[in-house]
């Protein structure tokens, strides 16, 4: 009979699936405020704003939203004797 192979200590090996989540989450977060391609245009304008600052509107809390959510998933990678401590 063979031994399970022993876990690793870190929390990313632990969880591969949230920290590629996390990950996918974060470098897309990014990318679309970096990517001037994506939001350089005055066109379409809605009133006298061109699509810049509705862009701009839209993205600021869609960040907030995102980084909740790491945040959250975060947490849950978190063993219980580090969730204790960190409180």
């Amino acid at each position: 009979m063979t031994n399970p192979a022993p876990r690793s200590g870190s929390a990313v090996a632990a969880h591969p699936y949230t920290s590629a989540a996390i990950a996918i989450l974060v470098v897309a977060d990014i990318f679309f405020a970096v990517y001037p391609p994506l939001y350089a245009r005055t066109t379409p304008m809605l009133g006298d704003f061109p699509f810049f600052y509705w862009y701009l509107l839209l993205y600021m809390p869609a960040t907030s939203l995102v980084l909740w959510i790491v945040m959250q998933l975060q947490k849950r990678m978190r063993t219980p004797a580090e969730s204790e401590a960190a409180q």
